[in-house]
């Protein structure tokens, strides 16, 4: 099945039942970053849809009460790690409808998912098939499907540019991230600062590139939040990288840079709006910033991997000991 016979399929079994009261994103890692787009879509824009994101065993030893035939659980993980597979399990048992998000249909997750999307992945992966732009898919279909979404085919129209989009940026952007790499490749600790549409986005960039494929110590701070405590550890020496938005909440991120021009020195910004993001229609181009931008950073910090001789896919202790 594909995503709208899906969610036509689910909206069918709700209407039935009493309708639909909330949708719940469970996953771990770079899995949970990138179906965070869809949930950021559905806080914004649906009138009568409650969401909550949560990491896979938290989702397992604290279930939500509320959680039942009402309720539509994403869950999303590429090689169905175990906790998150056993997140489908629970949300089956309390009687929700479990869509699984997966790399494969030979995994757990496919098998016990009420419903699979199969998504693009590996080195030749499809950007507008990938993880997080069919999470925002989904999730555009939830809105369209039970709540007539107004801007749904500008939405749908945006998936047709999104591979160029992420490509020619990589074209436009290789001295810049070749500039990051020698800059940036000896720094013990690195800040990323990112909000809105893209603070999935900069959690990426933190906890999977940096500090899972580069070994480094990152920090994550909302640009919003970076003047209520984290601005006073900026001086000229600190290594930040600011992953700028488009749409409504972009103000924040110039505040920050703002203040980073006149306080800090060792600092890049990588911009959506540079890259070609306004071939989307302006009523939806906010929620696609990241399905754009996780490729665009992880592209950045594969070029430190380069410089540096430290390989993306060098791991010390994931997938080699118990834990």
């Amino acid at each position: 099945m594909d995503i709208i016979e899906i969610i036509s399929e689910i909206k069918a079994k709700m209407d039935f039942n009493g309708g639909l009261k909330a949708v719940y994103f469970v996953a771990c890692g770079g899995s949970m970053a990138a179906i965070y787009p869809g949930k950021y879509l559905l806080d914004s824009d649906a009138k009568n849809i409650a969401t909550k994101i949560y990491s896979s065993n938290e989702f397992v030893h604290t279930t939500p009460k509320s959680l039942d035939k009402n309720c539509i659980c994403i869950i999303c993980s590429l090689k169905a790690t175990a906790e998150t597979v056993e997140a489908v399990k629970v949300a089956n048992e309390k009687g929700a409808v479990t869509i699984a998000m997966t790399g494969s249909p030979d995994t757990e997750m496919a098998k016990n998912g009420q419903y699979s999307v199969i998504y693009s992945n590996g080195d030749n992966q499809i950007y507008s098939k990938a993880n997080q732009a069919l999470a925002l898919k989904l999730c555009f279909e939830i809105l369209y499907q039970f709540e007539n979404y107004e801007h749904y085919e500008k939405a749908m129209n945006a998936y047709k540019h999104i591979d160029s989009i992420v490509n020619n940026t990589k074209d436009n952007m290789q001295e810049a991230a070749q500039a990051f790499a020698e800059k940036f490749k000896d720094d013990s600790v690195l800040y990323v600062l990112g909000c809105g549409p893209l603070y999935g986005t900069a959690y990426t960039m933190v906890s999977c590139h940096l500090m899972e494929m580069q070994c480094k110590h990152a920090v994550l701070v909302h640009s919003g939040e970076y003047f209520h405590g984290p601005f006073e550890t900026t001086d000229k020496d600190l290594a930040m990288i600011l992953l700028m938005s488009t749409g409504r909440t972009r103000a924040m991120d110039e505040r920050t840079l703002k203040f980073m021009k006149k306080y800090a020195d060792r600092y890049i910004v990588i911009d959506a709006k540079d890259t070609g993001i306004d071939v989307i229609d302006e009523s939806v181009a906010e929620f696609f910033n990241s399905v754009i931008m996780i490729p665009i950073e992880r592209f950045f910090v594969s070029e430190m991997a380069k410089v540096r001789g430290h390989s993306m896919d060098y791991r010390r202790y994931m997938w080699k000991l118990e834990y």
